[in-house]
């Protein structure tokens, strides 16, 4: 499908993400991105994310210029939204901004005229006004950072007020482009990808990591022309490859493998030997199979048999040599990658998936061999899915001892905010 309005478009998905609480990386997938020009899809990146990581504070400053808001739809509001979002953050003139939005409104036998007189009234307020100003009043870290109100009091019961500004901060930064590279070839790699235009950083935190500045889209079209192994992964979750100590000749267990970094990482590190990767969501398992179909040639002395299973289900009649659990979660430690984890995730979300990650352990601990190890990680900030889930586990396992533990956040060390342990049967 060929898309002429990425404006249109921004407001099309912005409303299926809020209203229908699909997620973003589901919807801005590259098919939709080939079918712009590179300054359109650009735009459309810029708006989709620049709304959603200000959702908060566009709706503060909206909310004077509604005469009747229950008398608008969804689509028209987040058509004010995103045209807002251009108005303070992208710096588009004013004539280009109202044109558009209101031509929006008429393709969709939508209310024309009322977004028009909003933007027009908005921009005699604003017109002129840079952010800093605007946001020099004392506003609540809510609306101006965009978090919600329960998730900004849980971290402040564990940080200081002046950490959680800089953790709201660096929720609201683009992160880098990160892949995981075969360690041997990361050299390699970053001077082909500098030849294509790109900046490159190595990673400080573990070998086989590069951060690429730049437009996902088009990296990923370079890479895919490259003759190298990489795969897109933080530097946290990379972490749990290492941590994971994987020997030639083991047997691996990836226990919830999708999008197969883990995987593919794992298998680059060891080299020869065996891992068995599942999966239980449909979608998600045939993701896994087009990256170890994508990346296998690269290591063709590790048999790696993904498989369509439910991990509660699943029973061997062998045991491994290392097991991975990167355990279904939350998500708040990936908010800046996703900004819309923040608009659906509840503290209820957070106790369901705790009783979930407790019961996927007590299940694959099971199958680990004596003497070997078991890594366990989410990509989540509450302790409910990392620290509590362990010592619950290990309370009632005397034949298991934690190795290591660690944490990582967007704010210190510059990763993906991940919890992770690491387990040893004794």
């Amino acid at each position: 499908m060929v898309y002429k309005s990425p404006r249109k478009t921004a407001v099309e998905i912005l409303s299926t993400v809020l209203y229908k609480k699909k997620s973003l990386k589901s919807l801005l997938t590259d098919r939709v991105l080939a079918s712009f020009h590179r300054h359109d899809r650009a735009f459309l990146i810029e708006v989709l994310y620049g709304t959603l990581r200000n959702l908060y504070l566009i709706d503060f400053l909206l909310e004077n210029f509604f005469k009747n808001k229950k008398g608008l739809s969804p689509f028209t509001i987040n058509n004010l939204r995103t045209a807002v979002y251009q108005l303070l953050f992208m710096k588009i003139p004013e004539y280009a901004v109202t044109f558009e939005a209101v031509n929006i409104e008429k393709i969709f036998n939508g209310k024309p005229a009322v977004v028009n007189a909003i933007l027009r009234s908005f921009i005699k307020k604003y017109s002129g006004k840079g952010l800093e100003e605007i946001l020099s009043i004392n506003l609540p870290l809510s609306i101006k950072y965009s978090h919600p109100e329960w998730l900004i009091k849980r971290w402040l019961k564990r940080f200081s007020p002046e950490e959680v500004e800089s953790l709201l901060k660096a929720n609201n930064k683009k992160p880098p482009f990160t892949i995981a590279v075969k360690p041997e070839e990361r050299g390699l790699v970053a001077d082909y990808l500098k030849e294509k235009g790109f900046d490159v950083e190595f990673s400080e935190s573990v070998s086989s990591g590069l951060k690429i500045y730049g437009q996902g889209y088009e990296i990923r079209e370079v890479l895919n022309q490259s003759s190298f192994f990489w795969i897109v992964q933080d530097e946290a979750s990379q972490l749990v490859c290492f941590l994971l100590e994987p020997f030639e000749d083991a047997r691996v267990f990836d226990a919830c493998a999708s999008p197969g970094g883990k995987t593919l990482l794992t298998a680059a590190l060891m080299k020869k030997g065996e891992i068995i990767c599942i999966e239980n969501n449909k979608e998600r398992f045939k993701l896994l199979q087009e990256n170890i179909e994508r990346l296998k040639r690269f290591v063709p002395d590790v048999n790696i048999k993904p498989e369509l299973a439910d991990v509660l289900q699943i029973n061997f009649k062998y045991s491994f040599d290392r097991i991975i659990l990167d355990a279904p979660c939350s998500s708040t430690g990936v908010i800046r990658r996703n900004p819309d984890v923040r608009y659906r995730v509840s503290e209820e979300e957070i106790k369901r998936l705790s009783k979930i990650q407790k019961i996927m352990l007590e299940k694959v601990s099971r199958f680990l061999a004596k003497n070997s190890f078991l890594v366990y990680s989410v990509c989540s900030t509450e302790p409910e899915e990392g620290e509590e889930v362990i010592e619950s586990f290990l309370q009632n396992h005397d034949e298991f001892s934690s190795i290591d533990k660690l944490r990582t956040y967007p704010h210190v060390e510059g990763t993906d905010g991940f919890f992770i342990a690491k387990l040893l049967r004794n």
